[in-house]
């Protein structure tokens, strides 16, 4: 049977990191295991990826997939794009607040979004020597406590230190805060200009954006919850101003309508726990 477990982070992380996931399924010796693909739907996620067996792909269009490295940083999406895992899928998720990764490298966010990063590139040989331990090992827990370790040791050496901004993009996931945009700047105390400008920057996106795919992913939470409301009554609830708002949405952030909801595995619906 596959595996899923979420982790909690070490306390001194809980300003950084938001949980820690692991999934293990393995396509060549199980049956009955829903198909390895995954379309990725627009989120405002920040993650680190290991992928300790086989390697995953993004499919960004038709008969077209792309290797990803073995441990990769990714940024929030606007866009939606396709992931078929390896048939040894063994994935470690590490789930960052809005602003941890900014946090944990000091760089500029927006060049995260839609895509990834090659981990190698900001820690080098490190991520060889963590990938060579947890393959050393069969054990979940140990597997989390190895990568909780190497982002322990990061945040001691380079992480900036909490700013305003910080706590109010986790707020900022709350749909049910229906502050203005000047409302989330003055408690980052910062001017307007100055909070969209910090935001971009440690988060890759504007914060107008962020509030909008808050919303949408809100909406298809209450929709996987609520199965038997009806998309109009979901965009009421969701201060969407209209169904026909709400259908404007999903095509951007989905590129599909709320009806054609169930009938694709996604990060919104399906039978696989993350992506």
């Amino acid at each position: 049977m596959p595996f899923f477990k979420i982790y909690s982070p070490p306390p001194v992380l809980d300003k950084l990191v938001r949980e820690i996931q692991i999934f293990h399924a393995n396509w060549n010796t199980e049956k009955n295991l829903p198909s390895p693909f995954i379309t990725c739907l627009a989120n405002t996620e920040q993650n680190l990826y290991f992928y300790v067996n086989d390697p995953a792909k993004i499919v960004p269009k038709e008969n077209v997939e792309i290797p990803t490295p073995p441990v990769i940083i990714t940024g929030p999406k606007y866009k939606t794009a396709g992931l078929l895992f390896g048939k040894d899928h063994l994935m470690i998720k590490v789930a960052f607040h809005p602003t941890g990764t900014y946090r944990l490298l000091g760089i500029n966010m927006q060049q995260t979004v839609n895509t990834g990063l090659d981990a190698t590139t900001f820690w080098g040989e490190e991520v060889k020597q963590v990938l060579a331990l947890l393959h050393a090992t069969n054990s979940y827990d140990v597997m989390i406590n190895i990568v909780s370790d190497f982002i322990l040791s990061k945040f001691d050496q380079t992480c900036r230190p909490e700013e305003a901004i910080d706590e109010v993009a986790i707020q900022m996931l709350d749909p049910l805060k229906d502050y203005s945009l000047k409302q989330w700047a003055d408690l980052a105390c910062l001017s307007l200009r100055q909070f969209e400008r910090n935001f971009i920057m440690r988060v890759g996106i504007s914060p107008k954006l962020f509030i909008r795919i808050v919303r949408f992913e809100w909406a298809m939470k209450i929709k996987n919850e609520f199965p038997g409301k009806n998309w109009s009554e979901i965009a009421l609830e969701c201060d969407y101003t209209d169904s026909s708002h709400l259908l404007k949405e999903f095509k951007e952030f989905a590129e599909f309508p709320p009806s054609r909801f169930y009938l694709s595995q996604t990060s919104g619906y399906g039978n696989l726990p993350t992506g």
